[in-house]
């Protein structure tokens, strides 16, 4: 017999929210005076927002390269407005995880900088928030859940991870989790209950 789970790791864009990246863009555009298309190769070119996801560079490092190459001055609160009128939550799979049975740990795993942190603890109060940055390393990546469930003191063959995307399933379950994908609420709900978690 299986034992009970006792974590629950849930991805965050394309699960719990809708990000759309160039609405995203275009607000920061905006706030920095420049185009989304100037903003969007001065993030990519360099690979700074890859390195920022990874932890590599810091909020302020990755404003400070951005503001050099595009002689901008964005702030950090440029960004974090920007990040909120890109992403609408998904309050129906959100409203699940009041539904949870006690005694289970829900966190959100997110291939996220620390700059967007503080944005998905905003929208998602008393969560925990684990983000690529902070643990140096990025789903699909094994090393990523197993931090992870480290990080929430809680075995890796206890905890399930449900995300939208399957290679970030799979690397989940490489790394010893129980793992599936859910695409909205419907699908969110029916992993819960096979899981017997609700």
């Amino acid at each position: 017999m299986n034992l009970p789970l006792h974590a629950l790791l849930l991805d965050f864009d394309g699960l719990l929210a809708d990000y759309d990246h160039r609405l995203h863009l275009q607000h920061l555009a905006n706030a920095a005076g420049c185009t989304p298309a100037e903003l969007d190769t001065a993030l990519r070119g360099d690979g700074l927002e890859l390195a920022h996801a990874r932890g590599e560079l810091d909020g302020d490092a990755l404003l400070q390269a951005l503001n050099r190459q595009l002689g901008t001055q964005l702030q950090a609160a440029d960004w974090t407005a920007a990040r909120h009128a890109a992403t609408r939550l998904r309050s129906d799979s959100c409203g699940l995880l009041a539904r949870i049975r006690p005694g289970v740990t829900i966190a959100v795993l997110t291939n996220n900088g620390r700059l967007t942190l503080p944005v998905i603890e905003q929208l998602l109060p008393g969560l925990t928030v684990l983000c690529s940055a902070a643990l140096g390393v990025r789903k699909p990546d094994p090393a990523a859940y197993r931090a992870a469930t480290a990080a929430l003191a809680c075995a890796p063959a206890r905890t399930l991870f449900i995300d939208h995307l399957f290679r970030n399933v799979q690397g989940a379950r490489s790394a010893g989790l129980h793992a599936d994908t859910a695409h909205h609420t419907q699908s969110l709900r029916r992993l819960l209950k096979r899981y017997h978690l609700m």
